[in-house]
């Protein structure tokens, strides 16, 4: 059950994010918020599917096909993986961190990807803001919903 959720779920939180993002709210990179949540939060068993779940909904909203997508997001993830063991005492900060990396690395990674397999991506334009929001609204934004299904039922219990 756990499945249907995160595959009917998860790719629409990108479809949330334009909805947020045309009521004028700050800009929001869902993509960032995967990556992190993948990398720090995730069960480490069912990454792979979990990956392509949050690949999907990036697809659902971008130009490159699902294989670019699996690329732009899971390079960052496969980079602060080794990582998660390291982020300890100050999570939020961290987290912080890990979000502004991110927010860099999505859009050059999607830029990159793009050139190479011939597919552009609208999401490659690096935005200073949306870095900073990305540092400043993900971190209380995963408490909230690494508390709600269908992250809470991923959650890598220590």
């Amino acid at each position: 059950m756990r499945w249907l959720w995160w595959f009917v779920l998860a790719p629409q939180t990108f479809l949330l994010a334009g909805f947020w993002r045309d009521a004028g709210l700050p800009p929001l990179d869902v993509a960032v918020l995967f990556c992190v949540f993948l990398a720090l939060f995730a069960d480490r068993a069912a990454l792979p599917w979990l990956l392509l779940g949050a690949a999907l909904g990036r697809a659902l909203v971008d130009e490159a096909s699902l294989p670019v997508q699996i690329l732009v997001l899971g390079v960052p993830v496969a980079v602060l993986l080794p990582l998660r063991s390291l982020f300890f005492g100050q999570r939020w900060l961290w987290q912080a961190v890990a979000a502004a990396a991110c927010a860099v690395a999505v859009p050059r990674l999607a830029g990159l990807c793009g050139r190479l397999f011939d597919q552009p991506s609208a999401s490659a334009q690096l935005d200073g803001m949306a870095v900073l929001w990305a540092a400043l609204l993900l971190p209380p934004l995963l408490v909230v919903l690494r508390r709600l299904p269908p992250f809470r039922a991923f959650e890598e219990r220590t």
